[in-house]
């Protein structure tokens, strides 16, 4: 061929590649079932323009011969090696697992200072010899010692790394659930030692909020105290003075905490699943669903919005409780307070934590504030559904009238009427020490496997209340950790909705043996539960619930008639069917769709083939060149459609054993 012909020849091979990039851009869903990203389109397409080249140079232009016939087998060559490379690509890198060029750049500083950030928590874990980190779980004294004296180290360790760490290790503490006993007293003496931030960095959050509610700082508060009387990671709490002589406390966030606490949640729950995959404790705890648990609860703590939320929340929930149950809950103002600031009335007055003050509180009076924090307690979880779930000493405080009021709402749990009765039911059967009826209640929660030795449950539930709760025993955050444990050896794994609650008793539990070490946590909730039985059995309150069950069966009461009469004529023309749909489950169908569509791809695949074998080996037919035939011709392209359906199927393969989404 002469050097024009060439040049015109690579040319139109040029113009074929661009519209086939652009065609297997537009048609990727058709061709492989999925969208394919522009860099791996470009690069197939060179990759086909470049097998484009490589056959015309080897068969064509040194050809003495040349036939139109040729084309379509070069447009399907480029075609092929096209998708062979999307394939081979999806093969090594998946779709997906690379962050996009474009992306790299505005993601490289947050990456190093994430890998920087890494690395200075591995050095801080193996100086404390923390790697490799496996808890002990034997009960020998010696595997109680071994786990003390690794839960100093990690106490020491996440102080140390600060941060995100200590609020993770904090959260921890109130998990008796999962947390084995000796981790739990030592994560709950986690400090945190952190400066207060210079006001000026704090005022422009404030003065955003002012802005936003159209006053200022001197129009807003008749005094401000720019001095924090209590400072923390996340934020810090102001005194202040509003326009009516309110006295409010001020909590600001702060500047800049938010991506910091991302940035270690993020790490945190990477270790958490190195750790899970591992196997061993790790995998059975469900690490990194724990870490993911945390780090959920601590957003809700960074974002004030959400504790704004709930606040309001709980003092709705008030107004359902009786007057001998409810407890001071401070005001919100919603006007002053946003996402990174939280104004709410200021409650003067002595907290839990502060052992010293309350020796001047009157014993019968403490005893009589045990008995009310308990009765406001349960009365939040069975009868209002939203209760504050950290109910630790420092976020009790009894006030200068001798009221309790309650702070800090960043972990609130809320519960449907379903559940409340199904919890009133364990609560009952275990302020009477029923054995039985505790078990039946607790496995209400539970999905019951095939394979559960039940009679074996009941027995160490049985086991369990005879030891726990006999004349004598006392409660504390053990007994609902051993609880749990009960269930989660026999492979049943306690819902939320039920873990929460107990949690929430288990920190209540602390804060009752502070104000009144002899509180007897069993007896005043089976007086609880007595109460709540006789209320219950009320001619009052059985007409309201009956009244409550009959409006909400009354709709298909008034379908009923309608509906039989149907039925009854059908039966007696003999027109009477059942109606079952096979494969409802739209996953199912996707299933069986994508099973049937792998199946005749392979089928088409290897009938081409053959098909293809056949034509190459034939020497009939007519000829269009001394050495090619027109079966030839048609072989060829048939071997290149069943190399294309062949690869569609492995792609689809591939890309199903990844677990994605097309």
């Amino acid at each position: 061929m002469s050097t024009v012909q060439i040049l015109l020849d690579v040319a139109l091979m040029a113009a074929a590649t661009v519209a086939l990039m652009l065609l297997i851009g537009a048609f990727a869903r058709r061709l492989l079932g999925t969208r394919v990203s522009a860099p791996r389109v470009i690069l197939a397409g060179v990759a086909g323009l470049g097998a484009a080249l490589g056959f015309e140079s080897r068969f064509v232009w040194q050809a003495d011969e040349y036939t139109p016939a040729m084309i379509p087998i070069l447009f399907g060559i480029i075609l092929l090696v096209a998708i062979t490379v999307l394939v081979v690509a999806e093969f090594l890198v998946p779709q997906g697992s690379v962050a996009r060029p474009d992306r790299w750049l505005p993601n490289l500083r947050e990456a190093l200072d994430r890998n920087r950030r890494t690395g200075e928590i591995l050095r801080i874990a193996t100086r404390h010899r923390l790697l490799p980190f496996k808890i002990e779980t034997g009960r020998t004294a010696k595997a109680h010692a071994q786990r003390f004296a690794q839960a100093r180290s990690v106490r020491l360790a996440l102080e140390e790394a600060g941060g995100a760490f200590v609020k993770l290790g904090q959260l921890l503490s109130t998990r008796p659930d999962v947390v084995p006993e000796e981790y739990i007293a030592a994560l709950a003496d986690l400090q945190q030692r952190v400066p207060p931030a210079p006001w000026p960095e704090i005022a422009p959050a404030l003065d955003r909020v002012l802005a936003a509610a159209g006053t200022d700082r001197a129009g807003a508060f008749s005094a401000f105290d720019e001095e924090p009387f209590a400072a923390a990671s996340i934020g810090q709490v102001y005194r202040a003075t509003l326009a009516d002589g309110s006295p409010v406390a001020v909590k600001i966030r702060r500047p800049g905490i938010v991506p910091l606490i991302e940035r270690d949640t993020d790490i945190a729950t990477r270790f958490a699943r190195r750790l899970e995959s591992s196997g061993g404790w790790a995998a059975q705890m469900g690490v990194e669903r724990l870490v993911t648990s945390l780090s959920e609860s601590l957003s809700d703590e960074v974002h004030y919005a959400v504790e704004a939320a709930n606040l309001l929340a709980m003092a709705g929930a008030q107004h359902q409780l009786t007057a001998d149950a409810r407890v001071r809950i401070p005001r919100l103002h919603e006007a002053l307070s946003s996402d990174d600031v939280l104004t709410m009335e200021f409650v003067s007055g002595t907290t839990l934590s502060d052992g010293a003050a309350l020796t001047r509180i009157p014993e019968a009076q403490r005893e009589a504030l045990a008995q009310r924090l308990l009765r406001s307690t349960l009365a939040q979880i069975m009868d209002a559904g939203v209760f504050h779930a950290d109910l630790h000493p420092g976020n009790i405080v009894v006030t200068a009238e001798g009221e309790l009021a309650l702070l800090d709402f960043g972990s609130i749990g809320r519960l449907d009427s379903t559940t409340r009765a199904r919890l009133a039911d364990v609560l009952l059967a275990f302020s009477r020490r029923d054995a039985a009826g505790f078990a039946d209640a607790l496995l209400e929660f539970v999905e019951i496997p095939d394979d559960l030795d039940e009679p074996l449950l009941r027995r160490e539930i049985a086991d369990f209340m005879a030891r726990r709760l006999g004349p004598g025993a006392r409660i504390d955050a053990a007994v609902f950790t051993e609880i749990v444990a009960v269930l989660s050896r026999h492979g049943l794994t306690p819902p939320p909705e039920l873990t929460v609650p107990f949690r929430a008793l288990a920190s209540v539990e602390g804060s009752l043996r502070v104000l009144a070490p002899e509180f007897d946590l069993v007896a005043e909730a089976a007086q609880y539960a007595e109460r709540r039985l006789a209320s219950a059995a009320r001619p009052s309150s059985v007409a309201k619930a009956l009244t409550d069950e009959f409006f909400s069966v009354l709709p298909l009461v008034r379908r009923l008639p309608h509906r039989v009469d149907r039925i009854t004529g059908n039966l007696a023309d003999g027109r009477l069917s059942m109606n079952m749909r096979v494969l409802a489950d739209k996953r199912d169908r996707g299933f069986l769709r994508d099973l049937v569509n792998l199946a005749a791809l392979t089928f088409l695949a290897g009938v081409f083939g053959i098909m293809a074998a056949m034509l190459l080996v034939s020497a009939s037919g007519p000829r269009l060149t001394e050495t090619l035939t027109l079966f030839q011709v048609f072989g060829y392209l048939l071997l290149i459609v069943s190399g294309v359906l062949t690869l569609r199927a492995l792609f689809d393969t591939l890309r199903r054993r990844g677990g994605r989404e097309r």
